[in-house]
């Protein structure tokens, strides 16, 4: 694979995370991958009731500020350092 094509094709790679991080809604392969995790976690964690969604006839779909909530409530603080 030559240069310009690795170039290429992480220029495409970037190009469609750009547009993942625009959309307002996701579809379960979307939102895993805005959310940087798989889609079995993200079937888990939703099972769990930690991530919430909408169902549109058989679709499940998820909203942005569904998967920043869960984001927010999954952030922990880092520990101080003791000096």
């Amino acid at each position: 694979m030559t240069e310009k094509q690795i170039s290429h094709d992480r220029q495409q790679l970037i190009n469609k995370n750009q547009e993942i991080e625009r959309r307002q809604n996701f579809t379960d392969k979307e939102a895993a991958a805005y959310l940087r995790i798989s889609q079995v976690t993200l079937w888990r964690e939703r099972k769990k009731g930690k991530i919430s969604f909408r169902r549109a006839a058989s679709k499940i779909i998820y909203t942005q500020a569904d998967l920043d909530n869960y984001l927010q409530s999954t952030k922990r603080d880092a520990f101080a350092c003791a000096a």
